[in-house]
């Protein structure tokens, strides 16, 4: 649950930097002033970008070894060992 609240924050993140500039960078009042067809799809983007890098670093920080015999899982005295690689 607390990966999928953060793969979330990651792809609002540039939502939330857009809106602070414009409120403090640009000094806009309204909400919905500066906000164009352009930087919704330049946000989505770079929310896209934030979204598949994050989610390739967990994945690539979380494999095991790739190299090695793969021994399937098996039970041994009513235990389940699980498949590893040797």
């Amino acid at each position: 649950m607390a990966r999928i609240i953060g793969q979330v924050l990651l792809f609002l993140l540039p939502f939330l930097a857009f809106a602070l500039y414009l409120r403090y960078g640009r000094r806009v009042d309204s909400i919905f002033a500066g906000w164009s067809v352009r930087a919704l799809l330049v946000c989505s983007g770079l929310g896209i970008v934030l979204l598949a890098g994050s989610l390739y670093l967990f994945e690539s920080a979380q494999r095991g070894p790739t190299t090695g015999r793969y021994v399937p899982p098996t039970w041994q005295d009513g235990v389940l060992i699980p498949g590893h690689i040797e």
